[in-house]
């Protein structure tokens, strides 16, 4: 066990045990923050060099075919806060029909994480996606980094751009805005692609890394509380009061599933791509946070504060819609099923709340000297007390 000695294993071990009977969440989230709790200690992460991921990936993916493969030009992808990608070019054999220099990403687990997720389930849901809206194909998986060193996966690349050329924007997709002529043409196809895979039949045996919860109960809410909760209950520095006050409000209020949906967990600006000649999204992206529950999830998300943007001192919510009602009315009216405000405004809380958790607990741990983005990561961690206060705003309208 990578830094932590034989006492301190144990120890460990009996923590996680009371971590997983106070909060109960999915297997696959479990293993995921597990196998983070077990590495913590580990010496300062430094990345591999690049010569050296180059030779990882070659070895890995002629291990994945019997066909002659040749990774060229591989370099580090920017953006994201969360883990290690890079952009190569591929020569191998498609389909029986040899390919020249196709443009492909890896994506790797760093040391730590702001979000500690699963590849597996991340690959799965981009296949799943695949047939209902733009997403980059997938292709490898190395699940536990027996051939990367770490946790990884292959995916093709999609071309397209995260905001309009003229634009300013914050790091990690916040704080893009777009112009109104951008908006005509982007907005019903973000509803669209959001409306699509919320309403997409989920067959029986589909997603199996994915614990499915049962309509008409608490069971989906339940599930995802108790994993943020845990995540704060790990990566706290200093208890937050306003946290534990959110906390018990979001299990008094939990709402009753109606309708079981592939939740995409970060459908926002940043997180797609589109053409800026045509702007046509091209692709949607970062699916690490998906899980399967209520289809509200995704919309309170762009609803929280944080991607908030202003044009003429008018409030836009995820840089496109002018309004809650405006995405609300352009999602139903694209085919979504019902929105009910009241579950909504859960939502938007329990999705505050998950902020805050990212922020003062998640960002900090994994920027301790366990990421290539310690930078950012800390730098994250300020928006912690403006969600505070979102937050105790919202409880107040409660009280």
């Amino acid at each position: 066990m990578v830094g932590v000695a034989t006492g301190e294993a144990s120890a460990m071990e009996t923590r996680l045990a009371g971590l997983r009977a106070r909060f109960p969440v999915e297997p696959m989230v479990d293993r995921a923050l597990s196998q983070k709790m077990l590495r913590r200690g580990s010496p300062i992460y430094l990345p591999p060099p690049h010569d050296i991921v180059a030779a990882r990936l070659s070895a890995f993916l002629a291990h994945q075919m019997d066909t002659p493969v040749a990774v060229h030009n591989l370099r580090a992808l920017t953006g994201g806060a969360s883990k290690e990608q890079f952009l190569f070019e591929l020569d191998w054999v498609k389909d029986g029909v040899p390919r020249k220099r196709d443009k492909m990403v890896l994506r790797c687990d760093p040391g730590a994480s702001i979000v500690e997720t699963s590849r597996i389930r991340e690959f799965e849901l981009m296949q799943f996606a695949a047939g209902l809206i733009p997403v980059p194909p997938v292709y490898w998986i190395d699940a536990d980094g027996t051939h990367m060193g770490t946790p990884s996966m292959v995916a093709g690349f999609i071309e397209g751009v995260q905001k309009p050329a003229l634009v300013s924007s914050n790091v990690t997709g916040m704080g893009i805005h777009f112009p109104d002529v951008y908006r005509r043409d982007l907005c019903p196809q973000y509803v669209e692609y959001m409306v699509a895979l919320h309403k997409a039949e989920i067959p029986v045996g589909a997603l199996p890394a994915f614990q499915r919860p049962k309509v008409g109960t608490r069971e989906a809410s339940d599930l995802i509380v108790n994993w943020w909760a845990r995540v704060w209950a790990e990566d706290l520095y200093e208890q937050v009061p306003i946290a534990t006050l959110t906390e018990l409000w979001l299990r008094r209020n939990a709402p009753v599933l109606d309708h079981l949906s592939v939740v995409h967990g970060d459908f926002r600006t940043g997180n797609f791509l589109f053409d800026e000649e045509s702007r046509r999204i091209t692709g949607i992206l970062d699916w690490e946070l998906g899980y399967l529950g209520d289809r509200h999830g995704d919309i309170g998300w762009v609803l929280t504060d944080i991607y908030v943007t202003r044009e003429d001192g008018r409030p836009f919510h995820c840089g496109l819609f002018p309004s809650e009602d405006a995405l609300v009315e352009a999602y139903e009216a694209a085919g979504g099923l019902p929105i009910n405000r009241r579950t909504l405004h859960w939502h938007k809380v329990f999705c505050t709340w998950k902020e805050l958790v990212l922020s003062l607990g998640s960002a900090l741990r994994a920027g301790d000297g366990q990421s290539h983005q310690d930078v950012l990561l800390s730098w994250l961690a300020g928006c912690g007390y403006m969600l505070c206060e979102a937050l105790r705003r919202m409880l107040e309208t409660e009280a």
